[in-house]
């Protein structure tokens, strides 16, 4: 069973969920799941509370990454690494832990070339699932990029970062045709409400275009 915390929250969290869970958009959200990392960057989920563990796959285009799946018994505790996973492309990959914690995934570029990325994490098959907890968050050297959170109904679209990044969202109709992409402009944080029509998805990315490393946050709410 699958419960939100917020309005946006069950698209926000199809970016990463995937497969495995019944969630309005989740097939066109994901398509735009993944980002572009530089060497040393990293990106995370936000969280995921579950009683039956979590599992992802995904590839990056260098020859290799960390994955890397962590978990809390608090919504906002700092987590326990339970899996490190160098590889490029993990096939789905699944992680238990007795009880219900709240479990979130980071993948990092460990390579010195800069490899585009795409993944799923979800929750496993018949868990009493919530989603929507915390941000979503990211390392990014310059040029690198991240598309995350999703919406389909009216939200905002919040983030913070210590150094000018661009906000833009592509959007897309539920048969995953891609329609434009909105530009937000650069800064060091957004608070920008956006409507999408009624067949429209709006997906949350920030790519870092100054020179230097950029420490980010930002989901819809």
């Amino acid at each position: 069973m699958l419960i939100t915390r917020k309005r946006v929250a069950a698209l926000a969290a199809a970016i990463v969920l995937g497969a495995g869970l019944a969630v309005s958009g989740a097939n066109s959200a994901q398509a735009s799941v993944g980002g572009s990392l530089p060497s040393g960057s990293t990106v995370c989920t936000n969280g995921v509370r579950s009683d039956r563990g979590m599992a992802f796959y995904g590839s990056i285009s260098t020859t290799t990454a960390l994955w890397t799946v962590y978990a809390s018994t608090t919504a906002d505790g700092p987590g326990a690494a339970l899996l490190r996973l160098p590889t490029k492309e993990p096939s789905t990959t699944y992680v238990n832990w007795p009880g219900t914690l709240y479990y979130r995934l980071c993948v990092t570029n460990t390579t010195t070339t800069t490899g585009g990325l795409r993944f799923a994490f979800f929750a496993q098959a018949g868990a009493n699932a919530e989603v929507g907890f915390g941000v979503f968050t990211a390392v990014l050297g310059t040029g690198g990029r991240y598309c995350a959170p999703a919406t389909s109904v009216a939200a905002r679209l919040t983030g913070t970062s210590t150094i000018p990044v661009r906000w833009t969202a592509n959007v897309e109709n539920f048969n995953a045709d891609f329609l434009r992409t909105e530009d937000y402009g650069t800064s060091t944080g957004i608070n920008r409400a956006v409507t999408p029509a009624d067949d429209e998805i709006f997906t949350a990315c920030v790519t870092n275009t100054s020179a230097g490393t950029a420490t980010l946050s930002f989901d819809f709410v």
